[in-house]
């Protein structure tokens, strides 16, 4: 994310340019889309969870790029599924999770942003509300108008991100310290929203998921590494 800020034509051409030749593709073969897209399309003084229908309000390259993309697809092909999702993170890569594991084993202390407010979303677990959405479409589970349009999906609960780094120090018993700090302390080139919390009714009463909380993803994801 940081990097785009540095980099917007490369941003551009993944986030938009490349939505855009995937929704020619599907449309040209008649098949559906569906398309990842980010939570950072949000920013507001709200401290409600974020529904599809809010207003977005982009501010950093990447999100804006992000959007675009889901404009952009969805304008070249009507059935487009866009799936918006938060701090997302898996056993594999390069991820907020790995990177706490690492420090921790470095470091005795860590300062580690308390006042950005989201939720973690295990890749898993996203992947798996995929597939099943995916099979529900192909049995004929699902109205026609609900394949199409924009769905929220990330892990159930609410942290921020010292909460996270705090549980995966407890989880694997590692002994540093976290200190709670500001955004203002710890500055990036992209800016964050304050609060990016998801509001995920519309697609578990359209498609009948039962989403797991992030505490659950957490520990499985720890398994696996």
């Amino acid at each position: 994310m940081d990097k785009a800020e540095s980099n917007e034509e490369l941003a551009y051409t993944v986030n938009v340019t490349g939505s855009k030749h995937l929704a020619q593709a599907c449309s040209l073969h008649e098949v559906g889309l569906l398309h990842i897209s980010t939570d950072y399309v949000y920013n507001s003084q709200s401290e409600r969870p974020f529904r599809e229908d809010d207003t977005t309000n982009p501010q950093s390259v990447y999100a804006k790029t992000k959007l675009e993309g889901e404009q952009v697809a969805q304008m070249i092909h009507p059935s487009t599924i866009i799936i918006r999702t938060s701090w997302v993170y898996s056993s594999f890569g390069h991820n907020f999770v790995k990177t706490m594991l690492r420090l921790g084993a470095e470091r005795d202390t860590l300062g580690i942003v308390a006042d950005q407010i989201g939720t973690p979303t295990y890749a898993r677990h996203l992947a798996a509300a995929i597939l099943e959405m995916l099979h529900k479409m192909e049995e004929g589970e699902i109205a026609d108008g609900h394949m199409r349009g924009i769905y929220h999906y990330s892990n159930e609960g609410v942290c921020s991100w010292y909460d996270f780094a705090k549980a995966i120090f407890v989880a694997r018993g590692i002994d540093c310290q976290v200190n709670d700090i500001t955004t203002d302390q710890y500055p990036t080139p992209a800016q964050r929203p304050p609060y990016s919390v998801l509001d995920k009714s519309k697609i578990k009463e359209n498609f009948g998921l039962k989403i797991p909380s992030w505490e659950e993803g957490l520990k499985e994801c720890l398994e696996l590494i």
